[in-house]
């Protein structure tokens, strides 16, 4: 066999392979990390935020009228013997976190609860990390300079007050009595304890619907509202996650209604406090109501609604 002949027959057994194989498809692309893209550098995230701001500060220009600030320096309603106060969480909603969601991206790590407090630490001490939601701290300043107090109710582990108050006073938030304004979350059975003492103020049994979802619903932020009712009118709440507002808390599995449908429901149930008393902040990078809490793993696709599109394009051939 002469060495050209062999070639051509090498090569024509390689081309007859080529074209037998399945041709591989590349995998496609990795969605980028659009959620904290969208906070970090969207203009739409920072309109947003200033939006809710400025409803909340319309609002308090309406009620401005109605509040006697008295030689306290702290505003009141008329007859009432307790302050008039805010609530607020702090996390996407006051401070800035964008950065630790930033470094998990970068990273390709997951939240782990030790590097958070290494963040919170680094917050306190690092003035760069320790930005402010957009709008945050006009309108803090707006509701103070009316003697209306700002309590910040937040699900930062108990232990992190100082470095968390650094960054509010490096962004010139008013500090003044901070430390009794400043209620982060307690840990285990401490924590039931806290929610125990505040229904025991309210006379709430604790093995009532109301008792069930302050011990055990959503964010878990319920006790911590009932003690700061006690000591003042509370007139708006501001947060980023649902919990922040109400103690919601899942229905018992004889329900048709999924986690996040439920949640959904619960909303609209309370479409009227929205923009009035209620003032939620945009996050899209984390919350309750994300995979593995609100939605199941196993059911992400399930729980996405195309609207009948895709049996739309299968019928028209142009989807195969």
């Amino acid at each position: 066999m002469n060495l050209g002949y062999s070639k051509a027959l090498f090569l024509s057994i390689v081309l007859a392979l080529s074209f037998s194989l399945p041709v591989l498809a590349e995998a496609p692309p990795q969605r980028p990390p659009l959620a904290e893209l969208w906070v970090q550098t969207s203009a739409e995230y920072r309109a947003l935020c200033y939006q809710t701001y400025t409803a909340a500060t319309e609002q308090f220009e309406h009620w401005a009228p109605l509040l006697e600030k008295r030689e306290d320096g702290k505003a009141y309603l008329p007859g009432s013997s307790k302050p008039v106060a805010i609530v607020l969480d702090l996390d996407e909603t006051v401070i800035d976190n964008s950065g630790f969601q930033a470094f998990t991206v970068r990273t390709g790590s997951r939240f782990n609860p030790k590097i958070w407090d290494a963040w919170v630490e680094f917050q306190g001490i690092n003035e760069g990390a320790g930005g402010t939601v957009p709008g945050a701290v006009e309108f803090l300043n707006y509701v103070q300079e009316m003697g209306v107090t700002p309590v910040y109710i937040s699900n930062r582990d108990a232990g992190y007050e100082a470095a968390t108050i650094k960054v509010l006073e490096r962004a010139d938030i008013d500090t003044t009595d901070i430390e009794d304004r400043v209620l982060l979350r307690e840990k285990g059975e401490a924590a039931d304890e806290q929610a125990r003492r505040a229904m025991k103020l309210w006379g709430i049994d604790e093995k009532s619907s109301l008792g069930h979802a302050t011990l055990e619903g959503e964010g878990q932020k319920e006790g911590r509202r009932l003690m700061t009712r006690q000591q003042y009118d509370v007139l708006a709440y501001f947060g980023d996650v649902y919990g922040d507002f109400e103690p919601f808390l899942k229905k018992a599995d004889q329900t048709q209604r999924r986690y996040f449908e439920q949640r959904k429901d619960s909303v609209d149930e309370h479409q009227a406090k929205w923009g009035k008393t209620w003032f939620i902040l945009p996050n899209p990078m984390y919350g309750t109501w994300s995979i593995g809490e609100a939605i199941p793993k196993t059911e992400v696709k399930s729980s996405l609604n195309d609207y009948g599109f895709e049996i739309y394009l299968r019928g028209r051939r142009l989807l195969d």
